[in-house]
Order: structure tokens, then C-alpha cells, then sequence
């Protein structure tokens, strides 16, 4: 697929996979971005990267949002790498597609051409793998092992990725939906794909929200060596308004419908004491929220 040419104005925010952190940006006078990754306390006490990778990009033209949550499979080799991996390739294969308010596009079209680029991707994928340094000072026996995962295995991950178009900067001349009594700026269109057991909520009301993903789907993944493992799915909706969007790992999954309703300081302290969990899992959460201007919260006419 060609690039456009403007994808170099995209700005990037991303999860760093060896340090934990947390950041809360506004993206517009309109968007902010909430963005947390926390290493399970196995990796922070050996130093071992988190096998979670968000990406978010927003052109600065305003007319697009892209990102991507992975999670990658700590049981396959260096699911971190896949995770990475994926959710970069997976952002710029959004970006390219046309404006999805001129040109909506139908899953049952897409998804051929995504599981056929996802395949494509593993080849190369794989190839890059292997030429990775082993870990040093491991012994033999462990040396074959890690060998033998990297070949018959590879690197896997499960994710969440999708793209909102619309005009990020609000004005008051664009068209507008009533929402009740609430006059909001008719938001374009939506288009969410994953694989695996990352959950999202999106919320167009506070009274509507819609779960995607599947917290029950412990087979999907991706795989550096098998490609598309299991079912990969989509979602798309044109959006007349939108409050917020919550795209978690499943690190998360006890707290996960509480994310929206935390402030910051809660978000830290109540994902940090899920550490404390004999279970506990690397963590991510990235989550989005419109606000729109008192001058947009009209009564709508009788």
C-alpha cells in the first residue's frame, strides 16, 4: 500500500517497554490522552522488559487519530519484540487508508487484505528475529530451548488497534447531532480491529458504552512464525458523538471497567497495588476523552 505524503506530520505517543510510566496530555482543546504502562513485579525485579506496547498517533492536520495496544504472549520468545513490532506496523497500515469520512470502509472488505498483510508482515518479522542476540550467560540446555521457541514459535501478540476520523479542533459552523439536549460536533467515522484479549470501552453517552475486543479469547494472536493465529475481527461505525475510549490489557482486567471513573493519582495507586496479586500481569491502559466547549452545549430546539 502507498504512504501519503503527509504521514510525516503525525506526532507520536508511546509506552516505553523498559521503564514504567504514565502521561496525561491534551492532544486538542477538545481530546486528551491518558496513557499508563506498568511492568508486572516479576519484570521490575528482574529488570525484563514489559511485553505490553502502545502507540498513538494524531495528524496535526486534526483530521485523524491511530492507535494500537498490544500485549504480547509471554509465553512465546520475547513476546515484547512482537508487540512492538505489530502495533508499529499496524499504526502506519491505518494512517494509509483513505479518509474514512469520505471513503467508509466495510470490515468484511478489509479484513481479507489486513489478514493477508498481517501474514506478510510475520515473514519479515521472523527474519529480523533471528538475528537477535540470544540472551548472554544462559546455560546450554536453556540456550536450545530459547533456540528451538524462537523457530517453532517465534514472537506472538494479541491487540487492539483502530482509527477515528474527524475534525479534532471543534468549530462551531461544522455540522452537529443532537445528543439529547447537548449540541456535539458530528465526529466522523470509527474503525477498530483486534486479535486476542485486549478489552475496549467505548462510550458515546455517558449511558452507552460499547465492549469490543473479547477478554474470553485466549487463542487469537499474532505470530512471527504462524502469522494470524486464531479469528481476527473488526468493528466500524459511523460516530455522531463520543465521550471516551478505554483499550486495556488484560494485566487489567479486574480494574478495567473502573479505568474511566479514576482520576490520575487513582489510576497509579490502584494499578500499582495490583502488584501486591500472586497473578499480577505487565499493565496498559490508553485512553481518550472529549470535552466539548460550553459554547457546543446548546438546548436543542423543540
Amino acid at each position: 500500500m502507498q504512504r501519503n505524503d503527509d504521514l510525516a506530520l503525525f506526532s507520536v505517543m508511546e509506552t516505553s517497554q523498559v521503564a514504567d510510566s504514565f502521561t496525561h496530555v491534551p492532544l486538542d482543546a477538545t481530546v486528551t490522552a491518558r496513557l499508563l504502562s506498568l511492568r508486572c513485579q516479576e519484570a521490575q525485579d528482574q529488570a525484563s522488559p514489559n511485553q505490553d506496547y502502545a502507540t498513538l498517533t494524531c495528524r496535526q492536520d486534526r483530521s485523524s487519530l491511530c492507535f494500537c495496544v498490544c500485549d504480547g504472549v509471554s509465553s512465546s520468545y520475547k513476546g515484547d519484540y512482537a508487540a512492538h513490532y505489530l502495533a508499529t506496523h499496524l499504526v502506519t497500515w491505518l494512517q494509509d487508508l483513505p479518509d474514512l469520512r469520505q471513503q467508509p470502509q466495510r470490515p468484511p472488505r478489509l479484513l481479507p487484505s489486513l489478514q493477508a498483510y498481517l501474514n506478510q508482515l510475520a515473514t519479515s518479522a521472523q527474519s529480523e528475529l533471528t538475528t537477535l542476540a540470544l540472551p548472554e550467560n544462559v546455560p546450554h540446555l536453556v540456550r536450545e530451548v530459547l533456540e528451538e521457541l524462537r523457530l517453532a514459535y517465534g514472537s506472538e501478540t494479541v491487540f487492539f488497534c483502530g482509527r477515528l476520523d474527524y475534525d479534532l479542533a471543534v468549530n462551531v459552523a461544522q455540522p452537529v447531532e443532537y445528543v439529547g439536549k447537548k449540541k456535539v460536533p458530528t465526529l466522523g467515522q470509527a474503525l477498530f480491529f483486534w486479535m486476542g484479549n485486549v478489552t475496549a470501552r467505548l462510550c458515546t453517552t455517558a449511558d452507552q458504552c460499547i465492549v469490543l475486543g473479547d477478554d474470553s479469547d485466549q487463542h487469537g494472536r499474532w505470530s512471527t512464525v504462524r502469522g494470524c493465529r486464531g479469528a481476527l475481527r473488526a468493528w466500524s461505525r459511523p460516530l455522531k458523538a463520543l465521550q471516551r475510549l478505554t483499550i486495556y490489557t488484560d494485566g487489567l482486567g479486574t480494574l478495567g471497567p473502573q479505568l474511566s471513573t479514576l482520576d490520575d493519582t487513582a489510576w497509579q495507586e490502584q494499578t500499582h497495588s495490583l502488584l501486591a496479586s500472586p497473578a499480577n500481569d505487565d499493565m496498559t491502559v490508553l485512553e481518550l476523552r472529549w470535552q466539548y466547549p460550553a459554547s457546543l452545549a446548546q438546548e436543542s430546539p423543540a
